[in-house]
């Protein structure tokens, strides 16, 4: 039961500034400065890790679909393996649910505007994690990085 609450509390944290001590970690950062040459992949399978809107956008001038949420769902805070099959639930401000599943490399992602802000849940094996912040954002990857204010990589177990 320990061990489930500090792993809620480490999704919990994500995107209000809250983070976790990270000195004993070795958190995964080569996935999160991913471009389409350095990282591969092609369509759903590409750049997992990376901030899926930093093309993903309306934003961004590219050829890239827009998304309205995307990200990487990891077995750990490190982002040291993709978890597929977590269920990623998204609330938007009008009432809308979107419910997404991580495919073979983690990703997740919607071309369903939203409207924010949002709230987030990833349930994997009946383990639901909601969060209790308010992200600013649903570039998933934002907060949920080495840096990031999450403290780490989003993650289910």
């Amino acid at each position: 039961m320990i061990r489930d609450l500090f792993l809620m509390t480490v999704f919990l944290a994500a995107c209000n500034g809250g983070t976790v001590d990270d000195t004993t970690t070795a958190c995964n950062e080569a996935n999160e400065e991913c471009t389409a040459s350095t990282c591969g992949g092609d369509g759903s399978s590409m750049l997992p890790g990376a901030n899926c809107l930093a093309c993903h956008s309306d934003d961004v001038s590219s050829e890239a679909p827009t998304f309205g949420a995307g990200g990487t769902v990891f077995a750990d805070a490190d982002g040291a393996a993709p978890v597929s099959g977590a269920i990623i639930r998204i609330t938007d401000a009008d009432g809308q649910v979107v419910e997404l599943t991580s495919n073979a490399v983690g990703n997740f992602y919607t071309r369903t505007d939203l409207a924010m802000p949002i709230s987030a849940e990833v349930e994997l094996n009946g383990n639901v994690m909601a969060m209790y912040t308010t992200p600013s954002t649903a570039a998933c990857s934002t907060c949920h990085s080495c840096g990031g204010s999450a403290g780490g990589k989003l993650f289910a177990q």
